[in-house]
């Protein structure tokens, strides 16, 4: 009899292991495919897809104000001295990448375009450094210390640009004041109406 019993509570003892285990699997199973797509939630709701926005994301009611930087607010921001006051290179775009300014001078005859990275800049034998003072929502400065072939700074320059209801206002220690306006000119090699594109160290002309 006691054998009977003890080949009983075996028998149900692996049972119940069994049904522990189909248990288990099929819950795996079952949460493996809820999250097939790591953008879509059990709830249905998915992530967004899209290319990441830093004026979205930057927007003053959200949240990322806070940290959020002028040259990632600005990224690929396009602007332009209409009034032509700024005749060397009237036309700017601010880059959240290795060289984060970019200058061009659009003309019919001959175009040129340059651009700057934080650190040492070397071009045709000039040196000049650039060290970023200030990188915030819409203020950003920067100090240039002009080298030219010397070892020792022969300047320092502060750049200062600030956006104000739309408009970029850039000054300088020099006494230079312009007032940029966003602009949208296409500024592709193929578009661009001009005889001849020069391209200097850092020209981001695509």
């Amino acid at each position: 009899m006691s054998q009977n019993h003890e080949s009983l509570r075996k028998l149900f003892i692996s049972l119940l292991c069994l049904v522990m285990f189909s248990c288990f699997k099929a819950e795996v199973v079952q949460y493996g495919s809820k999250n097939v797509d790591p953008a879509t939630f059990a709830s249905g709701q998915q992530l967004p897809t899209k290319p990441k926005n830093y004026t979205y994301f930057c927007n003053p009611a959200g949240l990322g104000r806070k940290g959020c930087k002028f040259l990632s607010k600005y990224d690929g921001t396009m602007w332009a001295d209409t009034e032509n006051y700024y005749s060397d290179f009237s036309d700017i775009q601010f880059l959240n990448i290795e060289y984060f300014i970019s200058f061009f001078d659009i003309n019919t005859d001959v175009s040129y375009c340059k651009g700057w990275r934080p650190g040492e800049n070397n071009y045709d034998g000039i040196k000049w450094n650039i060290k970023i003072k200030k990188n915030e929502w819409d203020e950003f400065w920067f100090d240039y210390e002009y080298y030219g072939t010397s070892q020792e700074i022969e300047y320092t320059i502060t750049y200062k640009y600030e956006v104000i209801d739309s408009l970029l206002h850039f000054s300088n220690t020099e006494g230079q004041k312009f007032i940029f306006h966003p602009s949208d000119k296409n500024y592709s090699k193929d578009i661009v109406d001009t005889g001849k594109i020069i391209e200097l160290e850092g020209c981001m002309f695509y």
